[in-house]
């Protein structure tokens, strides 16, 4: 079933076999060896921002603590700071020679995990292998790496997250050297020979590539890892953990049509292995070769329907795909086979949040939330639904709750502005979308959003300015250009709002809005023929729309059509009636 992470109040993830780190939370599970040294046993203590946990030094068997930060709390200037906070702790504690004294032996990153060790002084430790404070060494820095494969478990494939793929699960597998042969004796001395002394020829080494790939791998050196797991294909043709690990550091190195071509190779070795026909379907999405990824899960549910990665790989794939019923079917299977996986939780409820079945996506998101409490997405999803049940005042406390926990999420500051305009609290709103564009300049939505509350405070040329800004980052935004070209023809500007609703017709030729708007501007221009073609348009794809019938008769009358525009004029009025009719029947 896999490997329980230690924290099993706050976390209680339940990982993949061979994992060195929580896919969750990120802290090492038990067993694993942090820089190949210190191999991790139990939590002693966890704290907002850091985690300290009882280890054994396997250099020279001392029992050390070893104090890390959280990996999901704690960002670049936080690790920076911790490293150098250690770097200083451990050169005060070369001095220190006191038995029985504290002192910091060791530090630096690896894969998630920014550490320090601990460990009591021992007069004469040194000798005996117990390493001193040293200069700092990074193993490992970088983020959202590709697993590489255990000698018994292919890489499991995609968990979950960007938005759902769950990348910070790391995994190795520690070897030992192949030991050196015993010298031969050397030859007794007869009787007169004069005693010869020479140098043994030195015992040739076996270079261990797949450990040595393994290791570079892990080091976040996928050149060198690539070259060696090279050669160890070579000398290996049938070791699937080699081919494995070469499509995992080829797909790292974004080579993902070779990274497929290694799978291949493992999967002919080990055709009924369910995790790599996971890791294959992975590659297949970066490919965006999505039917080929199906199949790839299909595979690995025939050979083990209870594989939980493999039903929820399935349904993030069918989610994106717009196949939303599928998705929250093969998410069902995924929570029976494992119900504490707050991720896919939080993906079904996105997905049920997608197809507006709210009341269900906010039971989904609260079982995430009873999962993972500090999740700050997850608060910015149910304030999302509340706003769209109409609960807009609930909604603005979760998104703060929200922003309280990830300062720095410009998305949950951008729903916190749009809870804040729907309240109709138009300064504080534009004062939170500015600080949401100050976390991320390219979010047209909030530059869309921020123009629209600058129009509704009558700053109409702040407003423009805004739509341009939005337009620029995405010049496909229909709505921006709408009412962009809606804001200039109030202004008396028609032949830039006839140009702004051109561009937005061109994005949907269907916009029944825009072509009545359209007419007007070309109205105003006294440009009556084709006035009369847009608002002609407007009427034939929303025939039930009063608005453009009644601006159809006005430019009918203007063009001395006094008949027809007689009759517009009263089939505008019937559509009118019967919109109050059903309204009351509500």
């Amino acid at each position: 079933m896999g490997m329980l992470c230690l924290d099993t109040e706050g976390c209680h993830f339940q990982n993949r076999d061979k994992a060195r780190f929580c896919a969750q939370c990120g802290i090492p599970l038990p067993g694993t060896l942090v820089q190949g040294r210190y191999e991790i046993q139990i939590l002693v203590s966890k704290d907002q921002k850091t985690v300290t946990l009882q280890a054994v030094d396997r250099h020279g068997g001392w029992p050390v603590t070893v104090r890390a930060l959280l990996p999901k709390k704690a960002g670049a200037a936080e690790r920076e700071s911790f490293l150098q906070d250690a770097e200083l702790a451990a050169s005060f504690s070369d001095h220190m020679q006191d038995p029985g004294s504290i002192r910091v032996t060791d530090y630096g990153q690896d894969g998630p995990l920014t550490f320090l060790v601990k460990s009591e002084y021992v007069p004469g430790a040194n000798a005996d292998g117990h390493q001193s404070a040293r200069p700092r060494m990074t193993v490992r820095v970088e983020d959202n790496l590709v697993v590489p494969r255990s000698p018994s478990s292919s890489p499991a494939g995609r968990a979950s997250d960007s938005r759902f793929d769950d990348e910070d699960e790391l995994q190795t597998q520690l070897r030992m050297a192949v030991p050196l042969p015993p010298m031969p004796p050397l030859p007794a001395n007869t009787a007169g020979a004069q005693p010869r002394f020479s140098k043994p020829a030195p015992t040739p080494v076996l270079r261990n590539w797949l450990a040595e790939a393994n290791q570079a791998y892990e080091a976040a050196r996928y050149k060198d890892a690539l070259a060696a797991y090279e050669i160890a294909t070579q000398q290996n043709v049938v070791s699937v953990e080699a081919w494995s690990g070469k499509g995992a550091t080829l797909l790292h190195l974004g080579q993902p049509e070779e990274a497929l071509l290694a799978y291949d190779h493992a999967l002919s070795l080990q055709p009924n292995d369910p995790d790599l026909w996971n890791s294959r379907a992975s590659v297949l999405h970066e490919l965006h070769r999505y039917d080929e990824e199906m199949y790839c899960y299909d595979q690995a549910l025939a050979s083990n329907p209870n594989y939980a990665f493999a039903w929820s790989g399935r349904g993030m794939t069918l989610a994106e795909m717009g196949r939303a019923e599928e998705a929250i079917q093969a998410f069902d299977r995924a929570l029976l086979l494992d119900p504490r996986q707050s991720v896919i939780w939080q993906a079904m409820g996105d997905t049920l949040y997608s197809i507006q079945r709210y009341e269900e996506a906010l039971i989904a998101v609260e079982r995430a939330l009873a999962l993972d409490a500090d999740n700050a997405a997850l608060w910015d999803t149910k304030g999302n639904i509340l706003r769209r049940l109409k609960k807009t005042g609930d909604a603005l406390q979760l998104h703060e709750q929200a922003t309280n926990l990830d300062p720095n999420n410009a998305t949950a500051w951008f729903d916190k502005a749009n809870d804040l305009r729907d309240l109709r609290r138009f300064a504080e709103a534009l004062a939170v979308y500015d600080h949401t564009l100050a976390l991320d300049p390219s979010l047209a939505g909030a530059w869309y959003n921020r123009g629209n509350v600058l129009a509704a405070l009558h700053m109409y040329e702040d407003a423009l300015e805004s739509y341009d800004h939005a337009l620029e980052y995405d010049e496909g935004l229909i709505s921006a250009w709408y009412n962009k070209g809606s804001l200039l023809h109030e202004l008396g500007r028609h032949e830039q709002a006839n140009n702004a609703f051109d561009r937005a017709l061109a994005v949907d030729m269907h916009y029944t809005a825009a072509w009545n708007n359209k007419g007007l501007a070309l109205f105003a221009l006294g440009r009556l023929d084709e006035a009369l073609a847009a608002l002609e348009q407007a009427t034939s794809f929303a025939p039930d729309e009063p608005d453009a019938w009644y601006n159809k008769a006005v430019a009918l009358e203007k063009l001395g059509r006094i008949q027809e525009a007689r009759s517009c004029q009263e089939w505008a009025h019937k559509l009118e009636q019967q919109e109050m009719l059903e309204q009351q029947e509500k």
